[in-house]
């Protein structure tokens, strides 16, 4: 280990370390690249993909160590993962069980006219690679099961149905794991962190069956998913920095038409 933290401070000489050097002490030392930046912050090195976070090394160590799953990778499970891995967030388990159709294509951050007929979770796993190599990408095309959150730190909701939604609030609730809610329809998106103490999606979905289908899928423009999504990663990051957010008391509706940003007590 000595001689891997010689090698990232030579190559630190301006306090950060690029990916390239990075590779380069993986390689001579037989590390993941992960580790290579995991043994740099915590020599307080920055490596250069993270530089313009803003972040203290000690902070970025905390999202590069976190763990987090993303239920659902289509408009906002997609676009959320994206965002997490520019952020740093160490490993992502994605689950979906769906395949990329064309109606796809109008929203979803890894929906192309080459990845129509292909799983979503893998397509995602792909592109988040060429994005950043040095964090762990798990791709399952399946629904989600409760053994999917077990070992995890905090779930992200992209689900597009209450009754799916109110199954896996259960499963947060039951292993005592924050639940980052998004929800998205035309031009209208909500947001709010779900726990076991404010029971978010059980007021917001009151008349539906737990792992029923409550609707059929909605209309939504893309502006509207890019925004639900950027604020459920924001609140991820904020939840693994420990930084006190209002959706953790509340629930966010954001009206895109009228300009409307309203927060309403969970």
């Amino acid at each position: 280990m000595n001689r891997l933290h010689d090698f990232i401070r030579q190559r630190a000489a301006s306090g950060n370390i690029s990916l390239a050097d990075a590779g380069e002490a993986a390689t001579a030392f037989h590390r993941s690249l992960m580790e290579v930046e995991e043994q740099a912050l915590l020599l307080d090195i920055m490596p250069l993909r993270y530089l313009r976070n803003g972040l203290r090394c000690r902070e970025q160590l905390r999202l590069l160590q976190a763990r987090v799953a993303v239920i659902g990778c289509g408009g906002l499970g997609g676009s959320v993962a994206a965002l997490l891995a520019r952020l740093g967030i160490g490993r992502l388990r994605l689950v979906d069980p769906d395949r990329f159709e064309e109606h796809n294509l109008n929203r979803q951050q890894f929906a192309t006219v080459d990845s129509l007929g292909r799983p979503k979770t893998e397509t995602a796993r792909t592109a988040i690679r060429s994005i950043n190599p040095a964090i762990e990408v798990e791709a399952i095309v399946r629904p989600f099961a409760e053994a999917d959150i077990e070992a995890i730190d905090i779930v992200v909701d992209g689900l597009d149905d209450g009754g799916k939604r109110l199954e896996l609030a259960a499963y947060c609730n039951k292993l005592a794991r924050p639940l980052v809610h998004g929800a998205v329809r035309e031009w209208h998106g909500q947001a709010g962190i779900a726990t076991a103490r404010n029971r978010l999606l059980a007021s917001l979905y009151p008349n539906v069956g737990q792992g029923s289908d409550s609707k059929p899928p909605m209309n939504v423009v893309a502006p509207t998913v890019t925004l639900i999504a950027a604020i459920q990663a924001a609140e991820t990051c904020k939840l693994i920095l420990g930084i006190d957010s209002p959706l953790a008391r509340s629930w966010m509706l954001c009206n895109l038409l009228d300009n409307v940003f309203e927060h309403i007590p969970a």
